[in-house]
């Protein structure tokens, strides 16, 4: 290695040991696409990550179908400082190819670690570190919460990623039908990860991530690789990613598109899902996956870069922890700015008296001073994060009620539809009833009965009638002879004339009976038909009970 080549590693790995990596609350996964990020998991921090994959691969030319399981994995550690991550991942994959050469088809099953690896990443450059400033920060900051240019502006320096490097080993098996045949059991890998966090005030937070790969470098087979990430925070518990892979070895060589999300279950705990496509046909890829991610957080020293003056004020009690460095300038009692000095404790930015010869009025003034600004500052940042949160609680208030509102109007809509429904249909059921009872009467034949029975009773009336007549007629051709043989009364004649009345008084109320009786087999025939019609009604539908009752009490 060169002189040069010396020096300039010693310089990245100086500066990188000045960057600051960042342990977070919430769980940092690599899920679930297959790039991995910048920043480490934090000291002291194991990280199980995990999935199973299912899919189905089609290849043109060798006319061949292939069902795809794949279970992949990784265990993340941080080791003895935040910028350093020790890794072991790897997939494990089984095939069944189904080939058809001709009329027949072979079926083939294979199954091996595509890839096993053990390697180290190291955080070289953060540019999220916060660094103190050679002047009055807190009035600067001040003016930039009262200008919304300087708070919504672009900022430039955000596009400066944060950068990290993997150096690894790949190990296979002998006879591996997932790699290439003359490639070695043990190869290195080499991986340049960058990644940039955006946070907008209204598209939430975006993290891209890029890793530049070089893998086997030392075989026949070298591959050369490129992933790109975009992640998109929806919520405090969903995200969105898409990612972009492209492989190019002579073995091998893809172009993979892969889009998912994940859901946060628990600070510690991370579920997600995604599927994968390619863009060609030998073979065309399609994938779907499911994973977690779970962390085993021991991570006990908190390493909190509090924002140059938003620390909170100065506290009685903090004249001994103040930090010893004097810079004069102009003349004597007079100065210009403070320099301001990073600490570990919350209490940053403290202000360090320059010359040793003030009295304690002016040093107790100044820190007075000081306090008072750092206060206003506060506040004032704390009135505009509660004027922010107060107009979001009204908008969700106001989308609520009206959400609700048309709610309401839309039951009461549904409502009136379902009475002018239920109206038409109870007045289609009392025509349907009308309609079966037309059909009843006509298939059984009721009406025509009845017709029968008054033709008969008409008969009989008609009949009975000609004999009155008749014999109203001899009564009266006879009545002169009865009125000359008055005198010349005959017993016998008494007699038949008494047994005559009788037969006649024993007919007509034969006849009545007859026409009673008749009568009342019609009103039970009809009493029947509608017995017949209510409970077939019944059965059909119960809620018509009361208005089949009101219909037969009109009926009667």
């Amino acid at each position: 290695m060169s002189p040069k080549s010396i020096l300039l590693l010693a310089i990245f790995l100086l500066y990188g040991l000045m960057a600051s990596a960042q342990y977070t609350d919430k769980i940092n996964s690599n899920r679930p696409g297959t790039s991995q990020g910048a920043f480490s998991v934090g000291n002291n921090v194991l990280q199980v990550e995990g999935g199973i994959g299912f899919g189905k691969e089609k290849h043109k030319i060798f006319n061949t179908k292939t069902n795809v399981f794949n279970f992949d994995y990784s265990v993340r550690y941080g080791l003895l400082i935040e910028q350093l991550e020790i890794r072991v991942n790897g997939r494990f994959r089984a095939d069944g190819v189904i080939q058809t050469i001709g009329a027949n088809e072979e079926k083939i099953k294979r199954s091996d670690f595509e890839i096993n690896t053990i390697g180290a990443k190291y955080l070289i450059y953060d540019p999220y570190k916060p660094k103190p400033k050679k002047k009055d920060t807190v009035a600067a900051n001040y003016d930039s919460l009262k200008s919304w240019k300087e708070r919504y502006r672009f900022k430039w320096k955000t596009l400066i990623p944060a950068v990290s490097a993997y150096v690894g080993a790949n190990f296979i098996s002998a006879d591996n039908p997932f790699t290439f045949p003359e490639d070695q059991s043990i190869s290195p890998i080499f991986v340049v990860a960058t990644q940039n966090n955006w946070t907008t005030n209204y598209g939430g937070d975006w993290a891209f991530v890029t890793n530049i790969i070089v893998d086997k470098i030392t075989t026949e087979n070298p591959a050369f690789g490129l992933i790109m990430t975009a992640t998109h925070t929806i919520n405090d518990t969903w995200a969105g990613f898409a990612e972009y892979q492209v492989q190019k070895s002579d073995f091998y060589s893809d172009n993979i598109m892969r889009l998912g999300g994940a859901y946060l279950f628990t600070q510690d705990l991370q579920f997600d899902a995604n599927i994968a496509f390619n863009f060609k046909d030998t073979p065309s890829i399609f994938t779907c996956s499911f994973g977690a991610s779970y962390r085993f957080d021991w991570h006990t020293k908190d390493e909190i870069i509090e924002e140059p003056g938003l620390e909170g004020g100065i506290k009685e009690g903090d004249e001994e922890e103040e930090l010893e460095g004097e810079e004069q300038e102009g003349e004597e009692g007079e100065f210009d700015e403070f320099e301001e000095i990073e600490n570990d404790s919350l209490k940053l930015e403290k202000t360090p008296f320059i010359n040793t010869f003030e009295d304690d009025d002016f040093r107790d003034d100044l820190e007075r001073d000081l306090d008072e600004r750092r206060t206003e500052e506060r506040l004032e940042r704390e009135r505009i994060e509660q004027e922010k949160v107060d107009k979001k609680e009204g908008k969700k208030f106001k989308k609520e009620e009206t959400r609700r509102l048309k709610r309401e109007a839309k039951e009461a809509r549904a409502a009136e539809k379902a009475a002018l429904k239920a109206d038409k249909e109870k007045e289609k059921m009392i025509d349907d009833i009308d309609a079966e009872l037309d059909k009843m009467e006509k298939e059984q034949g009721v009406d025509q009965e009845l017709d029968d029975l008054d033709k008969q009773l008409k008969e009989l009336e008609k009949e009975f009638g000609v004999d009155e007549e008749e014999k109203t007629e001899e009564k009266t051709i006879e009545k002169p002879k009865e009125e000359k043989q008055e005198k010349e009364v005959d017993v016998d004649a008494e007699y038949d004339k008494y047994q005559q009345q009788q037969l006649k008084t024993q007919k007509a109320e034969e006849k009545r009976r007859k026409k009673e009786e008749k009568k009342r087999l019609k009103e039970e025939k009809k009493r029947k038909k509608e017995a017949e019609k209510i409970k077939r009604n019944k059965e059909k539908d119960p809620k018509i009970d009361q208005d089949i009752d009101k219909e037969l009490e009109d009926f009667d």
